[in-house]
């Protein structure tokens, strides 16, 4: 894919209210806090609701929400905008990290680095896919 059908991709799809609502009634299952307050915070018509600013309810959708719904949600600035070196750190787990910062490598047109195959790649990916009876000795 090109990254000119991607961006196509990104920026066409879109979100109605009631899909927002949903999204942010997903994300806030836990916190006594009004979806539309949260949406708007997303939206930028509050500082914050119930605990979450921008960047903590940013964070919260990196590791719940699918990305393509990120994007229609933030949009591709926003989200450029958001995810600084902070952010960066507090995502978790490890392997979600490298996703994401691949992934805004290619919208902030940044250099990727190719894709490598080697023995500290092999290894964990042979360990969740074939039998340890196999390599046993």
């Amino acid at each position: 894919m090109t990254g000119r059908y991607i961006r196509t991709i990104l920026v066409t799809m879109t979100l109605s209210y009631d899909e927002k609502i949903e999204m942010m009634r997903s994300l806030n299952w836990d916190y006594n806090v009004s979806p539309e307050d949260m949406l708007a915070v997303v939206e930028g018509r509050l500082e914050n609701a119930g605990g979450f600013d921008q960047d903590r309810l940013f964070l919260r959708c990196l590791g719940r929400v699918p990305w393509h719904r990120i994007i229609a949600l933030w949009g591709v600035d926003k989200v450029k905008e958001l995810y600084t070196p902070k952010i960066t750190r507090a995502l978790f787990p490890r392997e979600l990290r490298i996703q994401y910062d691949f992934a805004l490598a290619i919208l902030r047109r940044e250099p990727v680095p190719p894709a490598r195959w080697g023995d500290e790649h092999y290894k964990p990916l042979r360990d969740t896919v074939f039998s340890h009876r196999w390599y046993r000795t």
